[in-house]
C-alpha cells in the first residue's frame, strides 16, 4: 500500500469546537479558517473554571530539542518540538478546568489538566503506533505521578498505528489535585529503540518563546469514493459521502458542525466469517490530525445504517452509512478504515471531501 499522497490543500486546524490553531504551514498561528475550526486554543470541553496555563505565542517555531549531555533524556517547555528518528512529537498548550461538558466533573479538590498534545511519523514508508495511556504520566514536584483519565473532551488525543506523514494531535486529560505544582509531562519513549530519547519531560508551567506545530503529509496512497480496496481478500467500498445538520427528529449536530455519513460495502472474500466494528475499525480525520468518532446518536437516526450485528459471513458483502459529526466544511476530510486493529500497515485512507 505504499504511494504518496499531496496534502497541499489542508486547511485550518479542523478541531472539534477549537484544539488550539494549528495551521498547516506549522506556524503554529492563532485565528479562524474557512473550515469551521475556530483555532483559539480552547480546550473544547465547554465546562467552567478554565485556567490556561501558559500563554501561547504566536511567533515562528522554536527549535527540536536536544538529549542532554551523556544521556537520554530532555527537558523542553511547552511549545518546543521533540525530534526522534522516526516520530516528533510538541506539547501546543495546557489548561486546567473543574469541569468538562455537563456531566463530567472532578473530584472535590481535584481538577483536570488538560494536555495538548500533536505527535507525527516522521519516517517515509513506516507505520509505527503511539499510546497517551502507557506512554504519558504527569507528575508533580512531590514526585506523585497522575495516569491519563478515561475523559472525553470531544477532542481526545487518538493513539494506535500512524501511517507515514500522519500526524494525531488532540487532548491527554489527568485529574489531579488542585493545589499540586511544578507539573510536568513525562513522555517516555524506552518501548522504542529508534528514538534519541528515552523519556522527554515537559514542563508544564513554562512556555517557549514561540509555539512550534507539526504539519500532516499522508505518505501513503489515498482513495476516493468510489474507490474499492482489498487486503487478506477482505474488501471495502467507499460508495458515497453526504453532509447533514440533522438526521431525523433527535440526532442534530452541535452548532458550528455538521454529520458526515459515509456509505460503504465491505466484502468477505476469505473462507471464515469476519467481524467488522464501526467503533474499533473506522475514524473520520482531517488535514491536521485532528480524529472524529461514530456518532450514535446519527447512527440510530439513519435508515441504513451499517449493521454489524453479525459477523460477515465467507463469501457476503454488506452495505450500510456510518456517520460522524465533524467541524462543518472542514477541508480535507478523511475516512479511514483498518482492516486488523492488532497489524500494523493496513490503515486506508479514502478522501471524501
Amino acid at each position: 500500500m505504499a504511494g504518496c499522497a499531496d496534502e497541499s490543500d489542508q486547511s485550518g486546524d479542523g478541531s472539534n469546537g477549537g484544539s488550539d490553531g494549528s495551521g498547516s504551514d506549522g506556524s503554529g498561528s492563532d485565528g479562524s479558517s474557512s473550515d469551521g475550526s475556530d483555532g483559539d486554543g480552547s480546550s473544547g470541553g465547554g465546562g467552567n473554571d478554565a485556567t490556561p496555563t501558559p500563554t501561547e505565542s504566536d511567533s515562528t517555531p522554536t527549535a527540536s530539542a536536544t538529549p542532554t549531555e551523556g544521556s537520554q533524556t530532555a527537558t523542553v517547555p511547552v511549545g518546543e518540538v521533540v525530534d526522534g528518528e522516526q516520530m516528533s512529537m510538541v506539547v501546543r498548550g495546557v489548561t486546567t478546568q473543574t469541569k468538562i461538558g455537563e456531566f463530567q466533573e472532578a473530584d472535590s479538590g481535584n481538577t483536570f489538566a488538560i494536555v495538548q498534545l500533536v505527535v507525527k511519523n516522521t519516517t517515509s514508508s513506516e507505520f509505527i503506533g503511539f499510546s497517551g495511556f502507557l506512554q504519558t504520566q504527569l507528575k508533580d514536584s512531590e514526585n506523585y505521578t497522575y495516569s491519563q483519565s478515561i475523559v472525553g473532551t470531544g477532542q481526545t488525543f487518538e493513539g494506535g498505528q500512524l501511517a507515514p506523514g500522519e500526524v494525531s494531535r488532540g487532548e491527554l486529560v489527568y485529574e489531579v489535585p488542585q493545589d499540586a505544582e511544578g507539573l510536568t509531562l513525562q513522555f517516555d519513549f524506552q518501548a522504542f529503540s529508534f528514538f534519541d530519547f528515552e523519556r522527554v519531560t515537559v514542563d508544564l508551567s513554562q512556555q517557549a518563546s514561540s509555539t512550534a506545530d507539526l504539519s500532516q503529509n499522508l505518505n501513503v496512497d489515498v482513495h476516493s469514493t468510489g474507490d474499492e480496496v482489498s487486503y487478506e481478500d477482505v474488501s471495502v467500498a467507499v460508495n458515497s459521502v453526504e453532509f447533514a445538520s440533522s438526521l431525523g427528529s433527535f440526532a442534530q449536530a452541535e452548532e458550528g458542525n455538521e454529520f458526515a455519513i459515509v456509505d460503504i460495502t465491505t466484502t468477505n472474500d476469505t473462507d471464515e466469517e469476519k467481524t467488522i466494528s464501526t467503533l474499533l475499525q473506522m475514524k473520520m480525520k482531517d488535514g491536521t490530525g485532528s480524529s472524529y468518532d461514530l456518532s450514535l446518536s446519527a447512527l440510530s437516526s439513519l435508515s441504513q445504517p451499517y449493521n454489524e450485528s453479525q459477523p460477515l459471513a465467507a463469501g457476503e458483502s454488506r452495505r450500510g452509512k456510518v456517520p460522524f459529526e465533524v467541524p462543518q466544511g472542514v477541508s480535507p476530510l478523511y475516512w479511514i478504515f483498518e482492516f486488523n486493529i492488532w497489524v500494523d500497515g493496513d490503515k486506508t485512507f479514502w478522501k471524501v471531501r
